[in-house]
């Protein structure tokens, strides 16, 4: 992708392009938040003085805990559970004595100062994260980079200067530490835009906590832009345009407010009861991995939570939560969310979801390895006591149990005879718990799809994640560039799975709902609705659109679409049949726009 690179100092409008983290209009002045490019030299030191720099290194680490602590609390507050987390991984990173240790054996060692040990070994953490396939880890880098800074100016005895904004602007950065947005307020940030970053970012992650629309990746935009500079953000497409024209500004405020107007439209519906035009009720359910998003989902309303991923709450910890944390964090998601269902997924680490406090383990393919219900059966008591923990929170007797990669029958009795343990020991223990539990499992492997007959014998609900199902149907690695276009849901191998599951589940008598990025994209709904999905777990961000979307079609004209596409044998006749759907249906309000 092409990019402008001199810098811009006249009224020449100019587009530069990036990754779309958060969606909206900005239409503003901006901030330049800019730092002095700096790195410590290698400086040697004397074998003498190395005992007084670890000294002063360790003095250092204590400081930047203490600032990273006293900020975790404002940042739960602020901005919920997502940013949290960063900070959290910050501060295990400086809590790890391992760690800790590399700096000053390189101190020790290697004769240098404490100042470029640090930055040797940091550099080392940061190209490690750079190069792991999730996109998660690797927006983590930056978190990386951001923290070494903190230490090195400790040591200097300096401070980072505070991120103020006193009137509202779009703030322009290379990169934004978690430490720097703390300090922002919601009513002085139109948008963000920075050079660095990906949609998991801690600019993006703040960006759709606030609400605020945000372009990260645009790789140079610092240098095309001084502080009071007009832009035109958008978020919704992923690029800024700097000193826009009088014509471009008129055009994007009137996309601002049919957007704003578009938004505002749909949060209203949202307590509607999601029903088809021909009066079929399917719910929508929501996602979640924090405890802190559930204002957002008691907002849109959604229709229960269709899978609460509980490895964030694993990967916020330095060991193994204990049982009494779990419980206590899972009877409150179960409160708030009562009398809608919650389901909670057991702990599904491994693969791009690294945890080196509990699985310190390296493998040649860990998509194929040790991971989710693999790895927990081979830890009994770690599994009892999550099990424990959510026999505990189902006190009204609406919470649910997920199995993730289950691959066959042995292992959905392994954990039936665990689950009776756990009650056993609760019963012991006199701890009161709910004792009524539907057990499910997640379907995402294609040995699950083929033996779906069975295993829907011996679980009471199904629920399909298609992130995964595709990827092991396909042999795809979404995370591969060179082969990612060759990732799709639509590909007549995974529609011939779902329906095999569907049967499956309706022979048995049990429900099937979907919890996977399919769930979430409007092309896909009319042909999930005409198959006979009628449990979809999305985004709460997805959720307003999604239900005005169901109560717009007509199940009979999706069946038409999906007896059409049934027979075709390529993704792309599929999804081509999709978009003349929408275009015939739906001339003037098209549903995908």
């Amino acid at each position: 992708m092409s990019k402008p690179t001199a810098k811009n100092t006249d009224t020449q409008e100019t587009v530069v392009e990036g990754v779309a983290a958060s969606p909206g209009i900005a239409i503003g002045n901006c901030k330049l938040c800019m730092e002095t490019n700096w790195h410590p030299e290698p400086r040697h030191i004397e074998t003498n003085q190395a005992l007084t720099e670890i000294k002063s290194f360790r003095k250092s680490i204590q400081k930047s805990l203490n600032t990273l602590r006293q900020s975790h609390q404002k940042t739960l507050q602020q901005f919920g559970g997502e940013l949290a987390e960063i900070l959290e991984l910050q501060i295990a990173f400086l809590e790890d004595e391992m760690f800790l240790q590399e700096i000053e054996n390189v101190i020790r060692q290697d004769s240098f100062s404490a100042e470029y040990a640090t930055f040797s070994v940091f550099r080392q953490k940061k190209e490690y994260f750079q190069n792991l396939s999730n996109e998660y880890f690797r927006d983590r880098a930056l978190d990386i980079q951001n923290l070494k800074k903190m230490i090195i100016l400790n040591l200097r005895g300096e401070s980072s200067a505070a991120l103020t904004i006193e009137k509202p602007v779009i703030i322009v950065a290379d990169n934004l530490s978690p430490l720097d947005t703390v300090q922002l307020h919601r009513q002085k940030v139109l948008g963000f835009a920075t050079n660095t970053g990906g949609k998991m970012s801690h600019t993006a992650i703040v960006a759709r906590s606030l609400g605020v629309p945000a372009v990260v990746g645009l790789e140079n935009i610092t240098e095309l832009v001084q502080t009071g500079n007009m832009l035109v953000l958008d978020g919704n497409k992923g690029k800024v345009i700097v000193n826009p024209s009088s014509e471009t500004i008129k055009k994007y405020r009137q996309t601002q407010q049919a957007y704003q107007l578009h938004e505002a439209r749909l949060l209203k519906e949202c307590g509607v009861e999601t029903r088809t035009k021909d009066n079929i009720r399917v719910c929508v359910h929501a996602n979640i991995e924090f405890q802190e998003e559930l204002p957002n989902v008691l907002r849109v309303e959604a229709d229960g939570i269709g899978l609460y991923r509980t490895e964030g709450f694993f990967l916020n910890h330095p060991d193994l939560p204990t049982e009494d944390e779990q419980a206590e964090t899972y009877k409150n998601i179960a409160e708030k969310m009562y009398p809608r269902n919650v389901v909670i997924r057991t702990l599904d680490l491994g693969g791009d979801k690294v945890a080196p406090n509990i699985m310190n383990i390296r493998e040649e393919n860990p998509f194929l390895g040790w991971r989710a219900i693999r790895f927990w059966l081979d830890n009994e008591k770690g599994f009892i006591q999550q099990l424990k923990a959510i026999l505990r929170a189902n006190l009204k007797e609406n919470v649910q149990i997920l199995l993730p990669m289950v691959s066959g029958l042995a292992e959905v009795q392994q954990v039936k005879t665990l689950l009776d343990k756990a009650a056993a020991e609760l019963k012991k223990e006199g701890k009161p718990f709910g004792e009524k539990v539907y057990l499910g499992i997640m379907i995402e492997i294609p040995s699950a799809v083929i033996i779906a007959d069975i295993l829907a014998r011996e679980v009471d609900f199904f629920s399909i994640g298609t992130n995964d199902l595709v990827q092991y149907t396909l042999a795809v690695d979404r995370g591969n560039e060179k082969v990612a276009k060759l990732y799709s849901h639509f590909h007549p191998a995974v529609l011939r799975m779902l329906k095999m599951t569907l049967a499956a589940a309706k022979k048995a008598g049990i429900p099937v709902g979907m919890c996977g990025e399919m769930a979430g994209d409007p092309m896909a709904i009319p042909i999930l609705l005409a198959m006979g999905f009628k449990n979809l777990s999305v985004t709460h961000t997805r959720i307003p659109a999604i239900k005005k979307l169901i109560r717009q079609l007509d199940l009979k004209k999706c069946t038409q679409l999906y007896q059409k596409i049934e027979n075709y044998t390529t993704a792309n006749e599929i999804a081509r049949e999709v978009e003349k759907f929408y275009a015939r249906h739906f001339p003037e309000n098209h549903l995908l726009n």
